[in-house]
């Protein structure tokens, strides 16, 4: 009876699933998604500047783990059309630069040929204090393009969809989600 009773609590513990911090951070990226596209998406993180794959993918959707370092939840999913970009932003961030000066050098490469940066690619984020407080948001980019070019305003809005970085490389549709 007393050898039962100290094995009971072995018996749970072995019973009980073990789920790694990769996991989790996979189960956590893949939330960005639409449901539809979340089975056959990688998922990716950036150690030193370098690409590291917590998933494999199949479907050409690829979501940055957030980075349980930092504070809050920003996750963010994008297509293979934006995986060049992806990693030459934190190749670059690597390097020391700042955010504000990696983008204005991607933004020259872009203008320059040098990087792909192709129109109509959609990625969606997740961001905020913490994921029961994270909003989505779905963006479209449409490099160079106006608020006049697509008929949508420029100026910021939390309810409707609007045109950010207007006339740039990095112009996007910004659409909110809940």
């Amino acid at each position: 009876m007393k050898l039962r009773n100290l094995l009971s609590p072995l018996l749970v513990l072995a019973a009980t699933p073990v789920v790694s911090a990769d996991e989790s951070l996979v189960d956590q990226a893949l939330l960005a998604l639409p449901e539809e596209l979340r089975a056959g998406a990688a998922v990716v993180r950036f150690e030193d500047g370098r690409q590291v794959f917590l998933r494999e993918g199949t479907n050409g959707m690829y979501c940055r783990a957030d980075d349980p370092d930092t504070p809050g939840i920003n996750i963010w999913c994008y297509p293979r059309a934006h995986d060049a970009y992806a990693r030459r932003w934190y190749a670059l961030a690597a390097t020391g630069m700042a955010a504000p000066d990696v983008d204005a050098k991607i933004a020259k490469e872009i203008e320059a040929g040098e990087l792909e940066w192709p129109q109509g690619v959609v990625n969606y984020n997740l961001r905020g204090p913490n994921l029961d407080n994270a909003l989505s948001l779905t963006v479209v980019y449409l490099p160079f393009a106006t608020g006049a070019d697509v008929g949508i305003p420029e100026q910021r809005n939390f309810v409707r969809p609007w045109l950010m970085y207007a006339g740039t490389a990095f112009a996007h549709i910004m659409i909110p989600g809940q």
